[in-house]
């Protein structure tokens, strides 16, 4: 049986799904290292499920350089010459010092490390310093999991041999999907699900649907879930607004795709990542912008113009929200149906095979 350390930032609903399906699929013991989610950031603490082949490992970090540079995750040298893996699976975060020892201890003693991160989409222009740290990670790891295609290329031009990166296209497991011949094309919501913090946009988004409810015949609903440093404001604006539903912190999958269901798409107007999935798993196309060194996370470029979502082309801009929003409100109900049968099938095809197989055939197993 081989041993597996898979070091994740924080435990999220997304990632457990893919812990469970490594050990069930895999002859493999897997040890998950990780830390504790800090308060008010939209997530919960949750409690780690429970199976023979999984070992968890709560980490502190620490900060001896201040929290910009030389993170140190505690006690994390001590459990790998504990353990002794066979192979190693990391956040590649260059802000951690830990990391760096890391790749250092895997060169040396030949461990596989395998770096997993979102390469250099966030950096339009890269300085020499980043590109020369990203080159440097590559080559010290075995492989370099990119999230996504777009995480890929902006690699390639710091690499003469391109195999050492590969493509997982980061996606999540939803129990209750939505299939496209439950959505109708007029339903009269607008969804969002994610972390409610500043530059995510749902302030926008509310301001957006305020302002449009004073055209005549506009009567659509807005669905926000999540929590976050924004989830007082979206309280207050629920009792504001009757055609304004906040939900608060929910995580049951099945709640969720109900409330979708009164939804025609999705939307997100600042920053978004992994929720850009979720929507589709629930027959949403994704309304959001194309400035995709903007998002928080690389998933936004599943989202294709007029094919499975609509993007505007900044973030975080009133009028262009509103007029999209209009825009889709307004389309024809096939056509409609049309973008979220695309939205479902981008899921599905990221979805297959399923995530956990993918990784376990990247690390070779």
């Amino acid at each position: 049986m081989k041993r597996i350390i898979y070091i994740y930032p924080l435990l999220t609903s997304y990632i457990l799904p893919v812990f469970q399906g490594m050990v069930e699929k895999g002859d493999v013991h897997l040890y998950v290292l990780y830390a504790a989610i800090p308060p008010n950031m939209g997530h919960d603490n949750y409690l780690p499920f429970t199976h023979p082949n999984v070992t968890w490992v709560q980490l502190t970090e620490a900060y001896p350089f201040g929290k910009s540079f030389g993170i140190w995750y505690s006690r994390l040298m001590r459990h790998i010459f504990q353990i002794k893996p066979d192979v190693i699976i990391t956040w590649a975060n260059p802000r951690y010092l830990s990391y760096w020892v890391l790749l250092l201890i895997g060169r040396l003693s030949g461990i596989p490390v395998y770096s997993r991160g979102h390469g250099l989409v966030k950096k339009i222009n890269p300085s020499l310093l980043h590109r020369l740290m990203f080159k440097t990670m590559i080559n010290f790891s075995t492989k370099y999991i990119c999230y996504t295609s777009n995480v890929k290329e902006s690699l390639e031009p710091l690499l003469k041999d391109k195999r050492k990166l590969v493509v997982d296209n980061n996606t999540l497991e939803n129990d209750y999907p939505v299939l496209p011949d439950q959505k109708t094309g007029g339903e009269n919501g607008i969804f969002f699900i994610g972390r409610v913090r500043p530059g995510c946009g749902v302030e926008l988004l509310v301001q957006a649907i305020e302002h449009l409810h004073r055209k005549p015949g506009f009567d659509m609903e807005l669905h926000i879930i999540g929590d976050g440093p924004l989830g007082e404001y979206l309280q207050e604006c629920s009792v504001k607004y009757d055609w304004f539903k906040y939900y608060g912190k929910l995580f049951d999958q099945k709640v969720i795709s109900e409330i979708s269901h009164n939804c025609r798409f999705g939307c997100g107007p600042g920053f978004m990542g992994l929720n850009v999935v979720h929507m589709m798993s629930l027959s949403l196309p994704v309304l959001t912008h194309r400035d995709f060194s903007a998002h928080m996370g690389p998933e936004p470029i599943y989202v294709v113009h007029e094919k499975n979502g609509w993007l505007v082309d900044q973030a975080n801009t009133l009028p262009l929200i509103e007029n999209a929003i209009l825009e889709l409100w307004k389309m024809p109900v096939e056509r409609m149906q049309l973008l979220q049968t695309n939205a479902f099938r981008t899921y599905v095809e990221l979805s297959n095979p399923p995530y956990h197989i993918r990784l376990l055939s990247i690390i070779g197993l």
